[in-house]
């Protein structure tokens, strides 16, 4: 294992000096680190991936279930044209503060509408002027169904909905050892599969410096028949 996680590394090493780093995003980092912040934002190459998916949708109009410090969002609105949308929702006023410094700084403000509180409240009484073309949940993991639920009422047909933290650091693969969250996670995964299987993937992927085996969902809405 110490063997694989090397090569794990080693790989990760190579795409990230294979691509450009971004000094807006490399602020955000040390600013959520000077401030005693949680540093679980996404990695690089899940905002990358986050970014082309946006871009290969032609994506309008997205909403952000956790905002956290604003890492995320600004991959997700700079894939946005000048009259695109992201809504952003985040329930800590501590990481909301960061994360508009970050969207002026990184210039996408003017196509961010960032809305603190709880986000299934939020969510509930949201007014869209148009469907979603993408929905990125990153948030407390025990509501994943029902922002998942929102966002299938809510995503246009042939859109997106991706989920992050999916595989609980390789947990969900054992979930009946008394471990709640794996088995939380595992209760989602299975409902999506169930129901939606044929128009979902899961991505594996591995965090470097949390030594964290992940994974992000992706589901897309179904065209509607003619």
């Amino acid at each position: 294992m110490t063997d694989l996680r090397h090569t794990y590394t080693r790989v990760l090493d190579y795409v990230g000096e294979s691509l450009p780093e971004d000094p807006i995003h490399n602020w955000v980092l040390d600013e959520t680190d000077r401030r005693g912040l949680p540093a679980i934002q996404i990695t690089p190459e899940q905002g990358r991936l986050l970014n082309l998916l946006a871009r290969l949708l032609g994506a309008k109009r997205i909403v952000e279930v956790g905002t956290l410090t604003g890492y995320s969002g600004i991959w997700l609105a700079r894939a946005l044209p000048p009259d695109g949308l992201l809504i952003t929702l985040e329930r800590n006023p501590e990481h909301a503060s960061l994360a508009r410094e970050a969207f002026e700084k990184a210039g996408v403000a003017d196509r961010v509408r960032l809305l603190e509180g709880t986000a299934a409240e939020t969510l509930a009484t949201l007014t869209l002027d148009e469907p979603l073309d993408m929905l990125f949940v990153d948030a407390d993991k025990a509501n994943n169904r029902t922002y998942f639920d929102w966002g299938w009422q809510h995503v246009r047909p042939g859109g997106l909905i991706v989920v992050d933290n999916v595989l609980a650091n390789g947990r969900v693969a054992e979930p009946h050892n008394g471990d709640t969250y794996a088995r939380t996670i595992a209760a989602f995964n299975q409902y999506v599969s169930e129901t939606y299987g044929d128009l979902a993937t899961i991505l594996p992927g591995y965090k470097r410096d949390e030594d964290n085996l992940d994974g992000t969902l992706i589901v897309r809405v179904p065209l509607e028949e003619s």
